[in-house]
């Protein structure tokens, strides 16, 4: 790999499930939230135990023992263990069945948990421990290890990066996957709906947003389902199998704090002194809703700031759905395998 960028366009374990942590009624809201704010909460409170296809807490696959290939996977905000079998098909296409894959498991972050409680200072601290315990145990028991980060989860590596074992750079290959900013931009459609859907838990205010492919004239992170297609291919995915939504007047929502989740990417990447040094690979969608309103160039100064080396794959795609089979085959292709 060249030490320069290069740009590209077009056996299961899982955690106890704890059902006391599944809470179906919501705890007495201040007098200054939203007017159906007690409502919405109660709907998603409810829907932490419905039916989701990849959203929960299964956190390894495979055998270690024999594997041809070590993956370890690090969620984004409020992403869960199991968001990567939704690229499994397409990691087992390139790699072959002869694999091992480990995800970042905390249950501070469990599916389970609402997502304002997650974001604590303390169980930011816990995340990016639990990187570094992690990275260094699979380090341990195979010579190279392809992370996978998801979103913002690149910035949990980044803040455990100085804790690795010391070489660890020349035996990791980084694929970053569907790449963000690290701050969200503040939302004038969340301070709309705060009146209606918010409130305020430890200083920072949540709302409810509606999502509906309806909506993607504002913002295409907006979407709910993307129908796909590949020669004789057809599939629908529905982003409530992927990420956390649910349901009130027959409309998805997502419960969203961009005040929140700024200060827990402050708190990471105020650990960040020098950019890492290791064989990256980004994949990035050019419409990705996430990078716009973001100066000119956003996205390679943030490349730049963090990363040394690293080949830039750019699809057009929204956040989420660049990760769909033909977007992640194209991306993986110009992966290499593993040192023999």
């Amino acid at each position: 790999m060249q030490n320069c960028d290069q740009l590209v366009d077009p056996a299961i374990a899982c955690p106890p499930r704890d059902a006391a942590m599944v809470l179906t009624a919501a705890p007495p809201i201040p007098e200054s939230s939203g007017i159906w704010a007690e409502h919405f909460r109660r709907a998603y409170l409810q829907s932490l135990g419905h039916h989701r296809q990849f959203y929960d807490d299964f956190s390894e696959y495979g055998r270690s023992d024999g594997a041809r290939c070590a993956f370890y996977f690090i969620p984004g905000i409020n992403g869960t263990p199991g968001q990567i079998r939704f690229a499994l098909p397409s990691l087992l296409q390139r790699f072959g069945r002869e694999i091992y894959l480990r995800a970042c498991y905390l249950p501070e972050f469990s599916s389970n948990r609402p997502v304002w409680e997650k974001y604590s200072g303390d169980n930011v601290l816990k995340k990016r421990a639990q990187v570094a315990r992690d990275l260094e145990h699979m380090l341990a028991e195979f010579p190279h290890v392809y992370v996978v980060a998801s979103s913002n989860g690149f910035y949990d590596l980044v803040a455990a990066w100085d804790r690795l074992p010391a070489g660890a750079s020349r035996r990791l290959t980084l694929l970053w996957v569907a790449c963000a900013p690290d701050q969200f931009e503040t939302s004038p459609w969340v301070e709309r709906f705060y009146r209606w859907t918010g409130f305020q838990h430890e200083g920072f205010p949540w709302a409810a947003v509606p999502n509906g492919n309806w909506l993607c004239w504002m913002n295409s992170e907006s979407s709910t389902l993307l129908r796909w297609r590949r020669g004789r291919e057809r599939r629908t995915f529905f982003k409530a199998d992927i990420e956390s939504r649910f349901r009130v007047a027959g409309i998805c929502w997502a419960y969203v704090s961009p005040e929140c989740f700024n200060h827990s990417l402050e708190s990471v990447t105020q650990a960040h002194s020098r950019p890492l040094d290791v064989a990256t690979f980004v994949l990035a969608g050019s419409r990705d809703g996430y990078w716009h309103g973001q100066p000119p160039g956003a996205l390679q100064k943030t490349l730049d700031r963090y990363l040394v080396r690293k080949v830039i794959v750019i699809r057009p795609a929204s956040h989420l759905w660049v990760v769909t089979p033909d977007h992640l085959d194209i991306f993986l292709a110009q992966v290499p395998d593993p040192p023999r």
